[in-house]
C-alpha cells in the first residue's frame, strides 16, 4: 500500500533548517524563498515575540518531518 503525500501541506523541512525547520517547510510548501519566510519570521518576532515563540515551537512540535530534495 503506497502512502498519499500531499504537497501542499505544510510541514518541517529537515535538509534545509536552521532551527527545526518550520520556515523551510513553509516556504517550500508555498513556493516562496525561504530566506523571505525567514525574514518575516524575524519582523514578526521584533513585533509580536509571545505569538511567534508559541506559534513556531507548535509548529515544530505538530508539523510532520520530511526530507525535501
Amino acid at each position: 500500500m503506497s502512502k498519499y503525500q500531499n504537497t501542499n501541506s505544510f510541514y518541517k523541512d529537515k535538509l534545509n533548517k536552521k532551527i527545526s525547520g518550520v520556515c523551510a517547510g513553509l516556504a517550500h510548501s508555498n513556493n516562496f524563498p525561504v530566506w523571505t519566510v525567514r525574514l518575516v519570521t524575524l519582523f514578526l518576532f521584533f513585533m509580536f515575540p509571545v505569538a511567534v515563540l508559541i506559534g513556531y515551537f507548535i509548529g515544530a512540535m505538530v508539523l510532520p518531518e520530511r526530507y525535501e530534495f
